[in-house]
C-alpha cells in the first residue's frame, strides 16, 4: 500500500506505451550486460563477483537504448549487500538462488534480500544469488562453502528461490545446446547419481563428461529450426527425481552445516506445471513455498519485470519479499 512502490515505473515504460509493445520489443533487441571482467573471480562454472566490489553494470538495446543501468555492490565474501546489521547472536536468512536473488538490473536496496533484511532486523540476511544458476551451481558453492565460512552456527532459514529454468540448467538436455544456452549451460557441473550408495558424484562439467552425446546433440544443434523448438517438451520422472535430488543435497549441507531450515520458494508467475516435482519434494521431506499462482503481472499492471530484459523489478522484488516474510516463520 505505499506510494512510493505503487507508483514504481520500470525504465522505460512511457517509451513502451507510446511505441507499443509489439513494435518497441521488435525493434529493440537487446545487447547483453555490461560488465568489466575483471570484477568477475570466475565464469567457470558461475559467475562470482570479487569481494568488497563495487561498480556499475548497464545493459542497452543495439540501438543505444538504455535498459538499466545500475550499481552492485559486494562484501567481502562476494555476496550482494543488504545492509543487514550482522550480529553473531542472531539467526540468519540465508538467500539462494540465480540472477533473481542477485538482483540483476536493480539497485541493491531494491533485490528482495534487501527488502527481507529490512523486514527482518532480527535477522542476519544474505544474498548468495549466483548469475545464471541452476541447483548444481548453488550445490557446488555450498560444497566449496568459501562464502559461507562468516556465518554464525546460531541457524535459521536457508531459502532457495526456483524458476524453471533452473532444471534445464541442472540437466543439460538438448536445449542446453540451442544459442542462447550452450555457451555457459555447458560449462556447468554434472552430477550423477551412483546407484549403489544413492549419493551424488562429481563428473566434471557438461562438456567434458558426456563426450559421445555432446557430439550427437551438436550435430542437432546444427538443424536449422532447431534453436525455436523446445526439446524435451515434458520432463520424465528420472529427471524430476533427479533435480530434486540435488535440492535435498542442498537442503542436507543446510541443516548440518549452516544449522538452518530449508525452504523451496516456487517464484511468483511460474506458468510451468511444479505439481510433478512438489510431489518429490513431499515425498523427500523438503518444506516448499508455492507462490507460482501469484500473477506479479496483474497486481503490478505489467510493471513486474524489466523491459527487454525480462529480470525482476524493484517493485516485484519488493511484493516477493513482502510474501515470503509473511509465509516464513517468525
Amino acid at each position: 500500500n505505499e506510494g512510493k512502490w505503487k507508483n514504481y515505473l520500470p525504465e522505460n515504460y512511457e517509451l513502451i506505451n507510446s511505441m507499443g509493445a509489439r513494435a518497441f520489443w521488435w525493434s529493440s533487441e537487446a545487447e547483453n550486460e555490461k560488465i568489466d571482467n575483471d570484477q568477475l573471480i570466475s565464469k567457470d562454472p558461475f559467475i562470482i563477483f570479487k569481494p568488497n566490489s563495487s561498480f556499475y553494470a548497464e545493459r542497452k538495446t543495439k540501438s543505444g537504448i538504455l535498459i538499466y543501468r545500475t550499481k552492485y555492490s559486494f562484501d567481502a565474501n562476494s555476496r550482494r549487500s543488504t545492509n543487514s546489521t550482522i550480529k553473531l547472536n542472531k539467526k540468519n536468512i540465508i538467500a539462494l538462488g540465480c540472477s533473481y536473488t542477485l538482483g540483476t538490473g536493480v539497485e541493491d536496496k531494491d533485490t528482495f534480500p534487501f527488502q527481507i533484511a529490512e523486514f527482518r532486523k532480527n535477522y542476519n540476511v544474505y544474498n548468495l544469488g549466483i548469475y545464471g544458476a541452476g541447483a548444481n551451481d548453488i550445490l557446488d558453492d555450498l560444497l566449496s562453502f568459501k562464502r559461507f565460512t562468516d556465518i554464525s552456527n546460531k541457524g535459521g532459514i536457508v531459502l532457495y528461490t526456483a524458476i524453471y529454468d533452473h532444471i534445464e540448467r541442472s540437466l543439460c538436455t538438448l536445449n542446453c545446446f540451442r544459442a542462447t544456452y550452450r555457451d555457459w549451460v555447458l560449462k556447468k557441473t554434472n552430477y550423477e547419481i551412483d546407484t549403489e550408495t544413492q549419493s551424488l558424484i562429481n563428473k566434471g562439467s557438461f562438456a567434458s563428461s558426456r563426450p559421445i552425446k555432446n557430439f550427437i546433440f551438436n550435430i542437432l544443434a546444427k538443424i536449422s529450426l532447431f534453436d525455436g523448438i523446445n526439446i524435451p517438451t515434458k520432463l520424465t520422472d528420472e529427471q524430476i527425481e533427479y533435480y530434486v535430488a540435488l535440492i535435498s543435497e542442498i537442503k542436507k549441507i543446510s541443516k548440518n552445516k549452516l544449522n538452518s531450515e530449508f525452504y523451496f520458494t516456487f517464484y511468483p508467475n511460474s506458468y510451468e506445471n511444479w505439481d510433478r516435482i512438489k510431489l518429490v519434494l513431499v515425498k523427500r521431506n523438503i518444506k516448499y513455498i508455492d507462490l507460482s499462482k501469484i500473477d506479479f503481472k496483474l497486481a503490478t499492471e505489467k510493471r513486474n519485470v524489466i523491459l527487454l530484459d525480462g529480470h525482476p523489478t524493484k517493485l516485484a522484488n519488493y511484493l516477493y519479499a513482502k510474501l515470503i516474510h509473511n509465509l516464513l516463520p517468525k
